[in-house]
């Protein structure tokens, strides 16, 4: 058949086509597996998926998929035909799976994935963040790229700090897509000393594979990193919640912002009763495209307790910050806040524990009976979490597999 279309129909009907199937089409005909495997047409069908998606053309495998990972000593909720509950308890692990955001989240899983090990401590690896259907990992030393539709990875050692020879106390990781070049880069800030400023920047380019260093200065604060939410991308640009270091003064917050394609950092200020809270415990995350403050009260101590949300309504315009409600879930308190639903709840974790679904304007709260049990016994495991929207791309087709 391909034969008789020319190369630019077959193109457009391929890339409406899944990856699963697209894996398959490539032994076709010699023709067929060429154009599957070319960058160029990597890049139109992962245009293509990101068009249906930011426009709710959804298709079958696409539609409301999110990736939801856990891990640590693992107890869910298991109910015969009485209703009696029973906790079964699974011994630590790592989990992966595609799930639909809808009632049966989390317990009935599209598809397990297969994740790769960090062999060189036996421990997982923290999640950057995904995009473009690329699973970032990472640890002290190295970073991983996965794409779980292809089961595929990409591995690569970080630049030492400014030429030094020792790790940095701290780094903080930002994944994103450059708006020009669609080139998937990750932005590394390393703190080589205790809350001392700036942080050395480096950047990685997934088509060059290599890192650099950023030439432009680095920010004057130190940036805080949500291990459970997913990135807040948006306008080009990465963005953390970020403190002056302690000591220098009085307390102050801002949104830094990293633009992909200028390689520069810039600051959005925050709500003014916000913006001199010491300890703010709070991450920024995104609903309908828009940068939204949320709880993140991992460990808060003695510091700011928060549970309101505030969605900034035009991007960029400090006087555009909104309050959208506070989260009232009764005495259990807010752990973190995960993320927002495709039906406008919020997914989040109290500080029992506990996967819950909230309902901010009816103010109710649904216990999903999913909780991670702390494998020392003390604390609540908050980390444990990550949910993100997953896409199916062909991103990383050429790499190594992956054998973990």
């Amino acid at each position: 058949m391909s034969d008789y279309l020319p190369i630019e129909c077959l193109t457009q009907i391929l890339v409406r086509v899944p990856v699963k199937s697209l894996l398959r089409f490539r032994c076709v005909a010699k023709t067929w597996h060429s154009l599957i495997s070319s960058p160029a047409f990597i890049a139109t069908h992962l245009n293509h998926a990101r068009h249906k998606a930011s426009h709710g053309e959804r298709s079958k495998l696409q539609d409301q998929i999110i990736l939801f990972r856990h891990y640590s000593a693992c107890e869910y909720a298991d109910e015969d035909d009485h209703g009696l509950r029973t906790w079964i308890t699974r011994d630590e692990e790592e989990c992966f799976a595609l799930h639909k955001d809808d009632e049966s989240f989390p317990h009935s899983p599209t598809l397990n994935l297969n994740p790769p090990h960090n062999r060189w401590s036996g421990e997982y690896f923290p999640i950057v963040g995904l995009m473009n259907g690329i699973v970032c990992l990472v640890d002290w030393s190295r970073c991983v790229f996965w794409n779980p539709s292809l089961n595929t990875t990409m591995k690569t050692s970080f630049q030492t700090g400014a030429g030094t020879f020792f790790s940095p106390v701290r780094h903080i990781f930002g994944l994103g897509c450059d708006p020009i070049t669609n080139d998937l880069k990750l932005v590394r800030l390393a703190y080589l000393k205790k809350n001392v400023v700036p942080p050395v920047v480096e950047i990685f380019t997934l088509v060059t594979k290599s890192w650099r260093e950023v030439a432009g200065p680095g920010p004057m604060y130190i940036l805080v990193q949500s291990k459970s939410s997913p990135q807040a991308f948006v306008s080009g640009a990465f963005h953390w919640v970020a403190h002056t270091p302690p000591g220098q003064g009085s307390s102050s917050n801002v949104i830094v912002a990293f633009d992909m394609a200028n390689e520069v950092f810039s600051e959005i200020a925050l709500p003014s009763c916000l913006a001199s809270k010491a300890h703010l415990n709070m991450t920024v995350v995104l609903l309908n495209g828009s940068l939204v403050l949320v709880p993140d009260n991992a460990f808060y101590g003695d510091s700011y307790y928060s549970r309101s949300v505030w969605i900034m309504k035009e991007y960029g315009v400090v006087e555009s910050w909104r309050k959208l409600f506070d989260i009232d879930i009764g005495q259990q308190g807010v752990g973190r806040v995960i993320t927002f639903r495709n039906n406008g709840e919020l997914l989040l974790i109290s500080e029992r524990n506990e996967l819950l679904s909230y309902e901010p304007y009816t103010r109710e709260t649904r216990d999903l009976h999913f909780k991670v049990r702390p494998s020392d016994g003390t604390s609540y495991n908050t980390g444990s979490y990550f949910v993100d929207t997953h896409m199916e791309s062909l991103v990383l087709l050429k790499e190594a597999p992956n054998e973990d």
